[in-house]
């Protein structure tokens, strides 16, 4: 089932440790600016899996790896995937999360937060991937992304709150190269996961 692949493929990355913008000032003025690189995001209000109100953590803070995925598209970016879960990076400097695009999927929202509910309580592992909602496409207008329907969307930032790298869209090698080059410079403790590693972190369906 596609809504399943899609809150398995969160968990598996969130939970590994491998692995919205700039608000306008002047409201009046016509918006044509998307988000891209240079750009400062702020924190937001989405909702958790409990939709209840959950403000977007660790900008400012952290190096981020945040992922907006449609539940309707979700082997888009396996490449990207398949890259950034072979790496470690240390949870006191990187934290990565999921907030699922609500908005965008004709599957009802609360079977869809079920699911992940659910999922996330197949190990104790598991239950440590935050996974948000976004019911409303808040991160669409509040970061101004523009379009993000049907894609697995990718979203990284530095620890100060600034766009290393967005994409709403399929993510090719050498995109994918730049990003886990740019996090690993960011973050030196980084490593490679062994192959014992990987296979101890896998999410069978």
């Amino acid at each position: 089932m596609l809504l399943k692949r899609t809150v398995v493929f969160l968990l598996f990355v969130l939970f590994s440790g491998s692995v919205v913008v700039y608000a306008q000032e002047n409201s009046s003025a016509v918006d044509t600016h998307f988000l891209q690189k240079g750009d400062t995001i702020h924190p937001i209000e989405v909702r958790d899996l409990k939709n209840k109100p959950y403000t977007t953590p660790s900008i400012g803070e952290k190096v981020l790896l945040i992922f907006y995925p449609d539940p309707d598209n979700p082997s888009e970016n396996d490449y990207f995937v398949e890259q950034t879960k072979q790496w470690k990076f240390p949870l006191d400097k990187f934290h990565a999360y999921g907030i699922v695009n609500l908005k965008d999927t004709p599957y009802p929202n609360g079977i869809i937060r079920f699911m992940i509910r659910m999922l996330r309580k197949r190990s104790k592992r598991e239950a440590g991937a935050l996974i948000l909602t976004d019911p409303k496409g808040v991160v669409q207008t509040e970061w101004n992304t523009g379009d993000c329907n049907n894609h697995i969307s990718v979203l990284v930032v530095d620890k100060t709150g600034e766009v290393i790298f967005w994409k709403a869209g399929p993510i090719n090698e050498e995109e994918t190269a730049y990003v886990i080059d740019e996090l690993v410079k960011r973050l030196p403790e980084a490593r490679k996961l062994t192959a014992e590693e990987l296979k101890a972190m896998e999410i069978n369906d």
